[in-house]
């Protein structure tokens, strides 16, 4: 089994802004680790100043989301959980093989692609790509990336996808890290115009710049969900 990704995109109302991320960081993020296969995570916010977010798992393989207690998660959620699931919008979730992976440690901001391509011509164009992002990394504009492969309209059960797509293609998604924003940002229209004359995409689904919130490790966190601890300040205070 190839190791994987989780990624997803969402978007959340500004005047909840505060409580949503108390319960990313204290409730959400912290049970998905509680299952096993769930190496790590990043949460990262929009660098463009809105509440746009993106999650970032870290898999074994794409059989983790299939076990019984990553479902119970889903299907079962905490009362919290069940009122933050009300305001999400502009989902989209993409679980993925990665196809090719270089680099070390975690950058301070990431640029994060997505595109709906052609299925012969995103495979073909594995090692152009990896050639063009290793080229960036001898010019420390990135300090790693990894491209991953993924089926298309993949169905959730929580939200609907954000993004239709053709059946005959897969999801590309390219995950670029830096040191920071800035760092990016001086590379992403060359690499965008690259990257995409390669694939000839029949549809961009994201193109983001942002910036790291929170890292976590999936290790440092219990074997359950109920051993997770959601008391947090926001809980013993007056939000409520």
């Amino acid at each position: 089994m190839s190791p994987a990704i989780l990624a997803l995109w969402n978007d959340y109302p500004a005047t909840m802004a505060e409580e949503y991320e108390a319960w990313h960081t204290f409730e959400h993020v912290p049970e998905r680790l509680t299952v096993p296969g769930m190496r790590a995570a990043r949460r990262y916010v929009s660098a463009a100043g809105k509440e746009s977010y993106f999650t970032l798992y870290e898999l074994e393989s794409l059989a983790v989301i299939e076990q019984p207690s990553y479902l119970d998660l889903v299907r079962n959620p905490t009362p919290w959980s069940q009122k933050m699931r009300q305001h999400f919008s502009s989902v989209l979730r993409i679980p993925g093989e990665i196809a090719v992976k270089a680099g070390s440690g975690i950058g301070g901001a990431t640029l994060v692609q997505a595109y709906s391509v052609e299925s012969g011509k995103a495979h073909a164009s594995i090692p152009t790509m990896e050639e063009i992002l290793r080229q960036l990394m001898t010019q420390t504009r990135i300090t790693g990336f990894q491209v991953v492969l993924a089926e298309p309209n993949q169905v959730y059960e929580v939200f609907e996808q954000d993004e239709a797509t053709d059946p005959d293609t897969v999801n590309v998604v390219i995950i670029a890290e830096g040191t920071s924003v800035e760092a990016l940002s001086v590379m992403q229209a060359a690499l965008t115009r690259q990257i995409e004359h390669r694939l000839e995409p029949r549809k961009r689904l994201r193109s983001d710049l942002f910036k790291l919130l929170i890292s976590y490790r999936g290790e440092d966190f219990p074997s359950h969900r109920s051993e997770i601890d959601t008391n947090t300040m926001w809980h013993s205070g007056d939000h409520t």
